[in-house]
């Protein structure tokens, strides 16, 4: 790949509704809301890319317009389709959308904790007339766990197994891939390789780099916290650090701390499962 560290932003949103529970609320923007930021990277001059064609160019398959930007939606909510994607055609945007394969159709049963466990998720019918629009879509594991906490042979399910699903039901590759909790290990990393995958995003909140490893893209999360002018600064390369490192000392000790609250929690679970059959 090039050497120079051209910032690229890539940005991650999940849902563009009207309501969601209060625990939720950092992850939606409204209709309006989204709107204005699609509006601030028109006026701004910005070409949208998919994460693929972005991959695909600066490793010298294509070339990167003047001023690139990616736009990326995690999960599959079905508020894609009703919120997100009208603005996305409004403006002649493209963009690429993660979807965890497991609740196609379904509802958003990891979401519990935030109170949304029961929002809804694209069906397969809806999420072929989204691909049919020129959306990407991407994997995002088929239940959403943290697979760095996870026994290699299972979350190497999990990563092969979104997308071997969604290839059958969308009848085309699927080629990039992202972290649940954008927890990316090196281990982790490997095996979405070994998948066949092309590239995965993580989070990071940077932008990211014609020449940063494209099985570790960055991304910058945008919440609804995030105002216009916060919005123009980081696509602008502003107030944000350019694809910092990839396993930093307090990610290791965070990654570590969540293997060991994961470890105590199945073997509680064990324990209950063997005190109920006694």
């Amino acid at each position: 790949m090039p050497e120079e560290r051209e910032a690229i932003p890539i940005l991650m949103y999940h849902s563009v509704d009207a309501s969601c529970s209060d625990a939720y609320r950092p992850w939606m923007l409204t209709p309006t809301v989204f709107d204005e930021h699609m509006n601030a990277l028109a006026e701004l001059k910005f070409t949208t890319m998919t994460v693929s064609s972005l991959v695909a160019a600066v490793g010298g398959h294509g070339s990167l317009p003047e001023r690139p930007v990616v736009i990326t939606f995690d999960d599959g909510f079905r508020d894609f389709l009703t919120g997100a994607l009208p603005i996305l055609q409004r403006y002649g945007f493209r963009a690429t959308l993660y979807v965890v394969s497991g609740t196609v159709g379904r509802t958003s049963d990891w979401l519990a904790s935030l109170g949304e466990e029961s929002r809804a998720m694209l069906d397969w019918s809806e999420l072929r007339e989204v691909a049919s629009s020129g959306i990407e879509i991407g994997a995002h594991t088929v239940t959403h766990p943290q697979l760095d906490t996870m026994g290699r042979q299972a979350a190497f399910n999990e990563i092969l197994g979104s997308k071997l699903r969604l290839e059958d039901n969308l009848g085309g590759a699927v080629r990039t891939f992202a972290y649940p909790h954008g927890y990316a290990s090196a281990r982790t990393r490997a095996l979405v390789r070994e998948a066949g995958f092309e590239s995965a995003c993580r989070v990071r909140h940077a932008l990211s780099a014609a020449n940063e490893d494209p099985f570790g893209l960055s991304r910058v999360m945008v919440t609804a916290d995030t105002t216009l002018s916060d919005l123009k600064q980081f696509v602008t390369g502003n107030g944000l650090p350019v694809a910092p490192p990839a396993d930093r000392l307090a990610s290791r000790a965070w990654r570590l701390a969540r293997r060991v609250r994961r470890w105590r929690t199945l073997a509680a679970a064990g324990l209950r499962d063997g005190l109920s059959r006694a």
